[in-house]
């Protein structure tokens, strides 16, 4: 039902994918999430959580930059142990816990590009991501909205693509530098994972129309800014977290959308083009 489907919207879909570091850690964390286009002239669409930890990167990273320096400045009178403790608590970091380090790169979208803007909106789990003055699209197509009288309905069908399963591995601890790196070597490639499922729950404004829905199974954080898409292609919405439930003494988990319609609203807010389809 959804093969024809999965192969469009995986032109348009694409992974970002992340490396983190904690406080005197070696391991890099992997790790990934989910942007679609809208548009042939470099708009994508994501949730603010996934926004917001990219714009959070360069202060993660220069805050530990600046650690960096001053344990190294640490006068060599001094008791380094006693010190670095000082440094330690005005930074906040604390062994194994603290995130010093992140890194995100938006996995096969442009060959280059020279300016990002990223806007959120005030209340919806909605990031709009403009990249400009890009050379060369690696992407193909657009995420297609349905008309306007179109609605989410309890029972129906629906599929989501986005990037559950961390298999690249082109990332590396740099000892020498003590600092996390992308690397040459290593897979590098994110496959996207389809998974289907039906709305099992609707949630409508004063106007009766679907701000957000639900659909069954889970959602790992792969998912997090992945297109929702109706059995004709369209876009239905897009996934920004899961919901648990115990029902009967069991947890229910269930993937959370913001609806197509929200999506549709702030773009248009943001004089951002876009295509609704035929039917």
């Amino acid at each position: 039902m959804f093969a024809d489907i999965t192969e469009r919207a995986s032109a348009y879909t694409r992974p970002v994918k992340t490396i983190s570091r904690l406080y005197r850690s070696e391991e890099v964390i992997p790790g990934t999430a989910a942007l679609f286009f809208v548009n042939s002239e470099g708009a994508a669409v994501t949730t603010r959580q996934v926004a917001e930890e990219i714009m959070r990167a360069a202060r993660v990273n220069s805050r530990y930059e600046s650690f960096k320096k001053e344990r190294a400045d640490i006068p060599p009178e001094s008791n380094f142990r006693i010190e670095t403790n000082r440094l330690e608590r005005r930074y906040e970091y604390t062994k194994g816990e603290s995130r010093i380090q992140f890194r995100y790169h938006f996995y096969k979208c442009f060959e280059k590009t020279v300016r990002l803007s990223i806007e959120m909106h005030t209340f919806y789990d909605i990031a709009l991501i403009r990249f400009g003055e890009f050379q060369n699209p690696a992407y193909k197509g657009y995420a297609v909205f349905p008309k306007k009288d179109a609605g989410i309905k309890l029972g129906m069908s629906v599929m989501k693509l986005g990037f559950p399963i961390m298999e690249f591995s082109d990332y590396a601890y740099v000892r020498e530098k003590d600092d996390i790196a992308w690397t040459q070597t290593g897979e590098h490639s994110v496959s996207p994972y389809p998974a289907d499922g039906i709305v099992v729950r609707t949630k409508e404004n004063e106007e009766g129309r679907t701000f957000s829905f639900e659909i069954s199974g889970f959602s790992a954080k792969g998912y997090n800014g992945a297109p929702v898409l109706s059995k004709d292609g369209t876009l239905a919405g897009m996934v920004t977290g899961t919901v648990t439930r115990i029902v009967d003494g069991v947890p229910v988990v269930t993937t959370e959308c913001v609806s197509e319609r929200v999506i549709r609203s702030f773009l248009e807010e943001k004089k951002i083009r876009y295509t609704e389809g035929q039917n």
